[in-house]
């Protein structure tokens, strides 16, 4: 009976049913210790699609275990440690923003993305909001040449309004990675401030946060510089890193920058070198 009753309700793109479609809406920050033990159960069982083998993370420059160069390895690791111990372990969503464009935040989002989803207990959920140049869907090699349905396609058209829109499930994609998934930008990349700001990617931020307590988000963000959307997205995040390139700017501007998302909410900034 149970296992028929499961059958039926909507599953992820890894076949896990989400808690709140189980049990009904619920609030999973800070939840049991059964449900986090539940939700382990439910990673190990986790359908994954074709792996990435070494020789593709190699050169989409996405870290593994087995890789030759430890200290980039080790670097994620860290970063990872040091973002568990500011959310004292609870599942979180961090922005990730360059100071300046070309400063590394796409590599720093996919890689600490790929960090957290080497522990078998943890998943990761990579948020292209880069509208004007999105990169994740291609640093993933998701979809191949094809144009995806993403991130705009669920804001401007969500099943909550319309019941042929798109579902936050349409929008998650699997990467070849275990348990890393990634969300496109979507097939409109002109998007408004207002769009930005509008309550349905509110509401698509709160329902891919709780429905899992082992969901980790990581927002990959454009620079303040370029686009206002950055300190809008930071509103919906409980932290942002700051990713700043050797060499591309100064620590006047660094400083200034860090001062527009506070202490309160600023988690520390990555020194990037060579990479975009």
């Amino acid at each position: 009976m149970n296992s028929l009753m499961e059958d039926n309700l909507d599953k992820d793109e890894y076949g896990r049913v989400p808690e709140d479609h189980a049990h009904g809406k619920q609030d999973l920050h800070g939840s049991s210790l059964e449900v986090k033990l539940k939700s382990a159960q439910q990673i190990a069982l986790m359908k994954e699609p074709l792996p990435q083998i070494a020789s593709q993370l190699r050169a989409r420059k996405i870290i593994y275990p087995e890789m030759k160069d430890r200290d980039v390895l080790d670097t994620f690791r860290r970063l990872r440690t040091k973002l568990l111990q500011i959310s004292a372990g609870d599942n979180f969503i961090v922005m990730l923003t360059p100071v300046v464009p070309g400063s590394g935040a796409s590599f720093s989002a996919t890689n600490l993305a790929v960090a957290f989803a080497l522990d078998n207990t943890k998943t990761a959920l990579v948020v292209d909001c880069n509208f004007r140049n999105p990169v994740q869907h291609q640093r993933f090699g998701v979809g191949g040449t094809r144009e995806l349905i993403g991130l705009t396609d669920y804001i401007e058209n969500p099943d909550t309004l319309d019941p042929e829109g798109w579902s936050v499930d349409d929008i998650i994609y699997p990467t070849g990675i275990k348990r890393v998934s990634v969300v496109p930008v979507g097939k409109r990349r002109e998007v408004s401030q207002e769009y930005v700001a509008s309550a349905h990617m509110e509401a698509f931020f709160a329902e891919v946060r709780n429905r899992y307590p082992d969901r980790f988000i990581f927002v990959d963000a454009p620079s303040i510089s370029e686009s206002p959307d950055a300190m809008v997205l930071a509103d919906l995040c409980d932290m942002v890193v700051l990713c700043v390139g050797y060499g591309k700017t100064t620590l006047n501007r660094i400083a200034q920058v860090a001062a527009e998302f506070g202490d309160e909410k600023l988690a520390g900034v990555i020194f990037t070198e060579g990479v975009a």
